[in-house]
């Protein structure tokens, strides 16, 4: 290890910038709330398959092109499930063809696409098994 020439002190700070980036882009590939719970009131989600991801630097580069999409309000992906879930605002115009081209920019090929959308009011809504 090198020591640092003005300290004596051992450089360190490479190793603990790599430590940071990597335990926040962790957190962008842990477990989402959103995935069990249906979306709220004038909401539309799209729920994407992703093949190829294996970091949480892959997780990183989906979500960034993922929010570009034109009314996403919200990115979680979830690293585990190999799946993406992108909220939009209830008049967002969004096709199937324009989510599969953002992940095809972040280098992943994107699988089924399934889309979930809530009643403007919540009222009477059931909870699904």
């Amino acid at each position: 290890m090198r020591m640092h020439r003005r300290f004596g002190r051992p450089r360190v700070g490479a190793f603990v910038v790599s430590l940071l980036a990597a335990t926040a882009l962790t957190s962008l590939a842990g477990p989402s709330r959103i995935a069990a719970q249906e979306p709220g009131a004038g909401v539309r989600q799209a729920v994407v398959t992703v093949k190829g991801m294996q970091c949480p630097f892959c997780a990183y580069g989906i979500q960034k092109q993922l929010k570009r999409l034109p009314g996403a309000t919200k990115v979680e992906v979830e690293l585990a499930k190999s799946q993406a879930i992108v909220s939009f605002t209830r008049d967002a115009d969004v096709t199937d063809e324009q989510i599969q081209e953002a992940v095809r920019k972040a280098g992943f090929t994107a699988g089924d696409i399934e889309w979930r959308s809530s009643p403007k009011s919540t009222a009477g809504s059931q909870d699904r098994d």
